[in-house]
């Protein structure tokens, strides 16, 4: 079974000890020495002062050479910020520094603060995904392109580097809405979830995108990659315990974005149920299995270090799964 390391690039600028980078790569050592076959980069800009976060690209680059053989991929970057004759040129770069194992993840972004920023209305960000994502598909198939859109012109314009396969590189659309999954069959090569999609959400969305699929006569053979946020500990105890107040502290942040809510009665515990996989070897065997038999998951991506949780517990974690996941 395949499974990835979502790669954490953030953390908090009051808890900042200088150790951030140095355990990213640890993370990514160990996830590689245990079987992990891809590691996920996410992206987001302007998020000072409280939280710091390396930016995705140069870490990109770096991981490319310590983390050989492994398929590099990003979950997601912020396509509506970005220029994509300059993305479809550092894709292209990405593919060769990985043998062909560069996979383009790509979102709409959701942040007011980072639109403003880069001077881009939120409300073009649906038309400015689609005529990027053209673009820079026609870049990686066409030796010199010329091009007049809503957002770019160009006359004959042809990439410094292409990518190795001649044709382009995998595009994978990102998405939490309906209209979004929909755009992803369209468009893309494979849908990415988030890691805390509850399973009914899922199954919906996952049956959503095959249907639009079969509908516009597009391939129905794709990666199925399932998001979750996870931990192994010791015994189920032990796991709960250590990932509950990191796990806890992080989506708290993202509810006072409107993003999820656990304020009922069971709070946090019963959010967490059906999206974490949080347990001991035998209960991640089992969820694993039950994710693959489930939605014919093809591959995981898990994160497995959060602010908070002690460097050697996430790097015992990631060696407790990797033992796993070779079983299954």
């Amino acid at each position: 079974m395949k499974i990835g390391l979502f790669v954490p690039l953030e953390w908090e600028a009051a808890g900042d000890d200088g150790r951030h980078l140095a355990n990213t790569l640890d993370l990514v050592r160990t996830a590689k020495e245990a079987g992990f076959s891809s590691l996920w980069l996410p992206q987001h800009f302007v998020t000072g002062p409280a939280m710091r976060q390396l930016a995705t690209s140069p870490v990109l680059g770096l991981l490319a050479g310590l983390a050989e053989g492994m398929t590099l991929g990003t979950g997601v970057l912020l396509l509506p910020m970005l220029n994509p004759v300059l993305l479809a040129e550092e894709a292209a770069t990405l593919d060769h520094l990985t043998g062909g194992k560069f996979i383009l993840g790509v979102g709409l972004g959701y942040r007011a603060p980072e639109f403003q920023a880069f001077g881009v209305e939120m409300r073009s960000r649906v038309p400015r995904f689609r005529e990027y994502i053209e673009v820079m598909r026609l870049l990686w198939s066409r030796e010199r392109v010329t091009f007049h859109g809503r957002y770019l012109h160009f006359d004959d314009v042809g990439l410094s580097l292409r990518p190795t396969n001649g044709t382009g590189v995998p595009v994978w659309v990102g998405s939490a809405v309906d209209d979004g999954v929909k755009r992803a069959a369209a468009i893309g090569d494979s849908w990415i979830c988030a890691g805390a999609m509850s399973r009914t959400d899922l199954a919906r969305w996952w049956g959503l995108f095959h249907e639009t699929r079969i509908a516009l006569g597009r391939t129905t053979n794709y990666p199925r990659q399932i998001a979750r946020e996870c931990f192994c500990g010791p015994d189920m105890k032990t796991a709960l315990a250590l990932a509950a107040g990191p796990l806890s502290a992080k989506y708290a942040r993202y509810a006072a974005n409107g993003w999820y809510d656990f304020s009922g009665p069971d709070g946090f515990a019963a959010f967490a149920k059906d999206r974490f996989v949080i347990g001991d070897d035998a209960f991640v065997r089992d969820e694993l299995q039950r994710y693959r038999d489930e939605f014919g998951a093809t591959e995981f991506r898990f994160r497995m270090a959060w602010p908070g949780l002690p460097q050697a517990e996430a790097l015992a974690s990631i060696r407790r799964v990797g033992r796993i996941a070779a079983t299954l």
